[in-house]
């Protein structure tokens, strides 16, 4: 049975509903008495755009990852860091991040580290000034080095070390080494 008919009564409130309203269709065959189908084929009929609720203004889980995402070097943040941070599990994590890269509300590289020992390493080069091999033993990752390499030929935005190479300092230790050794 056709519930249009009904529609046709209230055609202008309804295409005022439709065009200004963010309800859904169920919300609103509620309040006009007729099925959310029916509402639906009203719009589609006429061609009526719906304005849309932003979700990421309004989602508390999107603002957290928003406000992970813009501290620095947050590309290098492990996702179960951010995961355990803000309490979700995986099919919630990755629905908020698949809406936020979309927009481009996020970089596309963000929450794409898994490894909590590459976080850690990651961290260590940013604030300590150690070399990468001092990094990557301290952290027990055989090969940092490479690792970083890697990053960077994958498209990841990895600075300079803070610790500088001086090679006045390596042949003085390189000395001191061999004196002990006579």
């Amino acid at each position: 049975m056709r519930q249009s008919w009904k529609l046709k009564e209230v055609k202008d409130r309804l295409i005022k509903d439709l065009k200004e309203s963010t309800l859904s269709f169920a919300d609103l065959g509620k309040r006009y008495g007729v099925s959310k189908q029916a509402v639906c084929e009203f719009a589609q009929r006429r061609g009526l755009k719906r304005p849309t609720i932003e979700h990421t203004q309004n989602c508390p889980t999107c603002q957290s990852i928003m406000r992970i995402a813009k501290k620095p070097h947050s590309d290098f943040i492990s996702s179960r860091t951010i995961k355990k941070q803000l309490g979700l599990v995986k099919s919630k994590w990755l629905y908020h991040l698949r809406i936020l890269r979309e927009k481009g509300l996020i970089t596309p590289k963000f929450g794409r580290l898994y490894s909590k020992k590459m976080e850690s390493a990651f961290h260590l080069y940013f604030t300590k000034r150690l070399s990468v091999m001092a990094i990557g033993k301290q952290v027990g990752l055989k090969n940092f080095h490479s690792a970083i390499k890697q990053y960077k030929a994958h498209g990841w935005d990895v600075p300079a070390s803070l610790f500088k190479y001086d090679s006045d300092n390596r042949r003085k230790a390189a000395l001191k080494r061999g004196k002990k050794s006579r």
